[in-house]
């Protein structure tokens, strides 16, 4: 069983599995500012999507306001994995890729009603509308719904076949793994991908004088990002030209669930002798 260690400390911390999806959907909805960045609004809400004969449940909503003149739904799924991958998991997202389209006009109804009942969601989605460029709550949420569908699943363990099924799908679903840890204390601590992946945002300079980035510096990257369509990659001669001239691709890369959709080009930042960004 793997372990972490911390020095200088008498714990150490195990993986904790949870049993029930239940709790694991609390730690999710504890952690939402975290995993999906301040700008984002976790409702969570349980209304079944329909299209005809078809009725699925999604396990909550996420409104992405980081560009707050491009907000974002997600439909939220929030996994362990002692459920089978395909059965369970990959029918699931399958029938909410199925069903929104048909249910945009009720989602947008019910996540207006839970908004205007609950004061502190009201209040945020207020302060997402001033910032914008929307007239209002009404014409910001419009936009947000009433785009392609996106989904995120949100799991304790993102295991390949997981990846590999929803890949089947023809629609817009990212993974984002949730792994607890606990101590002989019982005390937890999480390790987790984010929307933004924003574990690569500290630049090698700033890892190597062993800063971290404060809460508005991460606010301000993580803002910028929202706004790019651009992607940096850096390359040698060799793979430069066999793969990005010959192949016109370039290798797989870890890119955040929300940083997908926006992605329109690749530059490649060639490495000594040549040291730039040559195409």
């Amino acid at each position: 069983m793997a372990l972490i260690y911390q020095p200088n400390s008498s714990s150490s911390y195990q993986v904790f599995t949870h049993s029930l999806e239940k709790d694991f959907e609390a730690c999710v909805v504890n952690l939402s500012s975290q995993l999906f960045g301040e700008n984002s609004l976790y409702i969570d809400i349980k209304k079944k999507m329909k299209n005809g004969d078809i009725v699925t449940i999604p396990d909550g909503y996420l409104i992405d306001s980081t560009d707050p003149n491009n907000p974002s739904l997600y439909i939220i799924e929030n996994e362990i994995i002692a459920h089978d991958p395909f059965k369970h998991i990959g029918i699931q997202l399958l029938k909410f890729a199925t069903c929104f389209d048909e249910a945009k006009v009720n989602v947008r109804k019910f996540l207006m009603d839970k908004i205007e009942k609950e004061a502190s969601l009201l209040k945020r989605m207020s302060e997402f509308a001033e910032n914008s460029r929307f007239r209002n709550i009404d014409n910001f949420l419009d936009h947000a719904v009433y785009k392609p569908f996106k989904a995120l699943v949100i799991i304790d363990e993102a295991r390949p076949e997981l990846h590999n099924i929803l890949e089947k799908i023809n629609a817009d679903i990212s993974v984002l793994e949730l792994k607890t840890y606990i101590n002989e204390n019982e005390e937890f601590i999480y390790q987790f991908d984010t929307l933004y992946d924003e574990a690569e945002e500290l630049d090698v300079s700033t890892q190597a004088k062993g800063k971290t980035l404060t809460k508005e510096e991460r606010a301000k990257r993580r803002e910028r990002r929202a706004r790019c369509n651009t992607i940096v990659v850096p390359a040698r001669k060799e793979g430069f030209e066999s793969v990005f001239i010959r192949e016109n691709r370039w290798y797989a890369i870890r890119i955040g669930a929300a940083m997908k959709e926006r992605i329109k080009y690749i530059a490649v930042y060639q490495k000594a002798p040549v040291g730039a960004i040559t195409h």
